[in-house]
């Protein structure tokens, strides 16, 4: 592996043809089954990765360094006589310096000088067999000697053996811009003794012909398409950082592919071939012809998990969601690998310049992956990548790791982060430990917010932190359900995420009992409690007497929610809102019985210490029917409220009660419900809103009786609803939607207008046919106005509208003195 080549010495020294033979090699073949040359190709990716190239290899000519050309390898066969090597990785960089070499000698030998006429032949040796084109034009271009002073590609193409069909031969178009470029660089650098520093370029040279691989490696490793993917760049950057980063890990030797093997080589040679000859085949599915963007997205993925781990210090989970390195490496780099685009190495380089041993992790999740998913029966990270209420059969799992079937999602990230997270953290794969958390992964995720990219900061670096801290239990011999259930103790410092808490919990019943295992698994599988199984229960609860409240909680709840059984008369939502006493209960909580995206209702289950408080005694009543009649008396008991400014509150408790007790409320709401809208109580101009947000008419107020005062006043006093579906609601749910109700009634020269405003504000308002009776009625209703500047509209002082018989009393005489005045029709 210490040995380096030459373009020239590649002929001269020997090779592997297997463990005991090495063998000199006649030619370096390009294979028919490889892509056409690339790296002349004129797309923004393969010219960013031509001008770095050239930029690079000009620069170190100024120097006496070696120029690291990283490594290529293929099989070496028997051809003939001799023996030749079919690349498999390097065809991109051979090309490149091929004609690099041709120019140079081109530009500065004459016939005849002794080195020129070893760079012809090594040049003769190098065959393309991709298309018949390519094959006669490098063995025409490698004799051919032209006058270099204008562009290569103008004198090459007036040549007498050049042929139209060339143009047509998309690698031989990409040659001649290569040389063009090259041509450019050598135009505008002072050294014309290029020639001597053309040895400097180096690459190892490893065969791989006694791995007796097949044809199917060549096809996996070539069905990227015909141009440079995001992948393929990526790789040689990820590669040629490992050569050049003075990291001790990276300068250790290996067993080379696989633990067994007898050929010692260097880590950074063996990560290279692993990404081709092993690795490839966990990404590569037969008809998948994409799997080269699942490759990178891989790797994206991982580093953006890495990322968020290794800035926990620096970038808070709040600012994680404009962070413009994750965005480069994660968010934007899902867009980019859809449409072939790689925008450079730096944001990579810039985290592994600081933390260089994330190579080695990766190294070992990925060999995970494939001895523990790819080659084992079982698929235990596959299985795993699914809960288990959302799991038909045992086996059942997703790949989303490793194909780009389905859109990458935060909660997948975060699952994904775990996984890498547990591979690092424990020195082998403990398959049990895996299993366990996992599910305990799943359990906590499931029951998390995940809205944006501040929680999936905040679990991706919790779980890091957890599962380090297993790792390290588990290397002084302590189970990892015990290790969980001490991590509270040893961490008190630390904010918990509330699902965290209640797996460690949970694991410290587990630890002291393994029954608690199977009873706990059976109710995290229930279809809405997905993991979340601790809202009915109490430290010391006994075994029996958890199963037997889950027993009837079970029932009380199915996928959809709240069941059907529960939701007559929505009972068990009015008990579970029974347990609000104060305005901090109410404000900003979205109420519901459904099971929805942002699980507004299993969070009050779970956070809620009044509502933990009824189930826990609740679920202790011998039958369903028992559990009924106790919600009802949760439902009727009398509770004083405190406001949002301490003591009692009058609208506050109004509101209160309506939620308890109005079944007509909660009819409207679940009819609108089934446009999957949720409910939010809120403070809006003064009134305790009910309301689906950011829409104008869904809403109610809570903490005022104006809809029934309404209906009353347009029955008895002959006034009609302005909005005739605010009517037609009252007649079916006993209530009015939106921000104002306003009824009218038409007199002989005016109309009378009531309308139940905001900050609980009546306004009755006079709207005149003329101006001079405008101001006939202003001379006669005292303390009246005109409204604004209309001298038609006349405004009589507001009342307040609140509980229905005071407003509809006081409301009724107002306008009785009105009447008195204003004559009818």
């Amino acid at each position: 592996m210490s040995k380096r080549y030459t373009f020239l010495d590649i002929y001269k020294k020997n090779l592997d043809l297997n463990k005991d033979t090495k063998v000199k090699i006649n030619q370096i073949v390009i294979p028919k089954i490889q892509r056409q040359y690339a790296q002349g190709r004129q797309d923004g990716v393969c010219t960013y990765v031509r001008n770095t190239l050239l930029k690079e290899m000009f620069e170190n000519f100024q120097t006496d360094e070696i120029f690291d050309f990283n490594f290529i390898y293929g099989i070496v066969r028997p051809a003939n006589d001799s023996y030749v090597m079919e690349l498999l990785d390097g065809q991109q960089r051979m090309t490149t310096l091929f004609l690099l070499y041709w120019y140079v000698a081109n530009r500065e030998l004459s016939e005849g000088n002794e080195v020129d006429t070893e760079i012809r032949d090594a040049l003769g040796r190098f065959v393309y067999e991709t298309r018949s084109t390519s094959t006669v034009f490098c063995q025409r271009l490698a004799s051919y000697r032209v006058d270099l002073k204008s562009e290569p590609s103008k004198a090459i193409t007036k040549a007498k053996w050049y042929f139209k069909s060339f143009d047509r031969d998309s690698t031989i178009c990409a040659m001649l811009t290569m040389l063009d470029a090259i041509h450019e660089k050598y135009n505008n650098q002072d050294n014309h003794e290029l020639y001597k520093k053309l040895g400097n370029i180096q690459f190892y040279v490893k065969s791989l012909g006694y791995f007796n691989l097949s044809e199917e490696l060549y096809i996996k490793m070539n069905a990227r398409g015909l141009q440079l993917s995001p992948f393929e760049n990526f790789k040689a950057d990820l590669i040629n950082f490992i050569n050049n980063k003075e990291y001790a890990p990276y300068k250790a030797t290996a067993p080379l592919y696989k633990k067994e093997s007898e050929d010692v080589v260097g880590f950074d040679f063996n990560f290279a071939v692993k990404i081709d000859a092993k690795w490839i085949d966990i990404f590569w599915k037969k008809g998948f012809e994409n799997f080269d963007a699942a490759y990178m997205s891989f790797f994206s993925r991982f580093f953006a998990c890495k990322y968020i781990v290794a800035t926990k210090d620096v970038v808070s989970d709040r600012d994680m969601r404009q962070d413009q390195i994750l965005r480069q490496i994660y968010t934007d780099a899902e867009n980019r690998n859809e449409v072939n685009e790689y925008l450079g190495f730096q944001e990579f380089e810039h985290l592994l310049n600081e933390h260089p041993e994330y190579v080695c992790t990766l190294d070992k999740v990925l060999d995970a992956f494939y001895e523990y998913d790819l080659k084992d029966d079982r698929k235990l990270i596959y299985n795993s990548m699914l809960p288990l209420w959302e799991k038909k059969n045992p086996e059942d799992g997703d790949d989303f790791y490793n194909n780009l079937s389905s859109k990458m999602t935060h909660t997948k990230l975060i699952v994904f982060g775990a996984v890498i997270e547990f591979i690092e953290a424990y020195e082998t794969f403990d398959v049990d430990a895996f299993k366990q958390w996992m599910r305990v992964v799943w359990n906590i995720v499931e029951n998390t917010n995940i809205d944006s990219l501040t929680p999936v900061s905040s679990l991706i670096r919790k779980f890091s932190a957890v599962i380090h801290y297993t790792a390290r239990k588990a290397a002084e011999r302590v189970p990892f359900y015990e290790a969980l259930a001490k991590w509270k103790e040893d961490n008190s410092e630390d904010r918990e995420i509330r699902a965290l808490v209640e797996e460690v919990e949970k694991a410290k019943r587990i630890a002291e009992d393994r029954i608690w295992l199977d009873t706990f698994t059976i109710a995290e599988k229930h279809p809405f409690f997905k993991g979340m199984v601790l809202f009915f229960y109490e430290p010391g609860l006994s075994i029996e007497k958890y199963q037997h409240r889950y027993q009837l909680a079970k029932d009380m709840f199915d996928e959809s929610g709240i069941s059907v059984t529960y939701r007559k008369d929505h009972l068990l939502i009015r008990a579970i809102v029974s347990q609000f006493n104060s305005w901090n209960d109410l404000d900003e909580k979205y109420i519901t019985e459904r099971s929805e995206t942002n699980k507004y209702l299993k969070n009050i289950l779970a956070s809620h210490d009044g509502v933990r408080v009824m189930f826990a005694e609740l679920l202790d009543q011998s039958d369903e029917f028992s559990v009924k009649n106790r919600l009802r008396e949760y439902i009727d008991e009398e509770k004083e409220l405190v406001s949002k400014n301490g003591g009692c509150d009058e609208y506050c408790d109004m509101a209160v009660n309506r939620l308890r007790k109005d079944i007509k409320l909660y009819d409207w709401i679940a009819n609108k419900e089934k446009n999957k809208s949720v409910f939010r109580v809120y403070e809006y101009e003064g009134h305790i809103m009910f309301a689906i947000p950011r829409k104008q008419y869904d809403k109610v107020a809570l903490d005022t009786e104006r809809a029934k005062t309404a209906c009353k006043i347009a029955e008895n006093y002959g006034f009609s609803f302005n909005d005739v579906n605010q009517a037609d609601m009252f007649k079916q749910y006993k209530d009015c939607f939106g921000n104002e109700i306003w009824l009218k009634q038409e007199r002989q020269k005016c109309s009378i207008w009531v309308g139940f405003c905001q900050h609980h504000e009546i306004w009755i308002q006079i709207e005149c046919q003329t101006k001079k009776y405008a101001k006939e009625l202003l001379e006669v209703l005292e303390d009246s106005s005109y409204v604004g500047d209309n001298e038609r509209l006349i405004q009589i002082p507001s009342l307040e509208h609140f509980k229905y018989l005071k407003t509809y009393n006081a409301l009724a005489k107002v306008l009785e003195q009105l009447f008195e005045v204003i004559p009818e029709k």
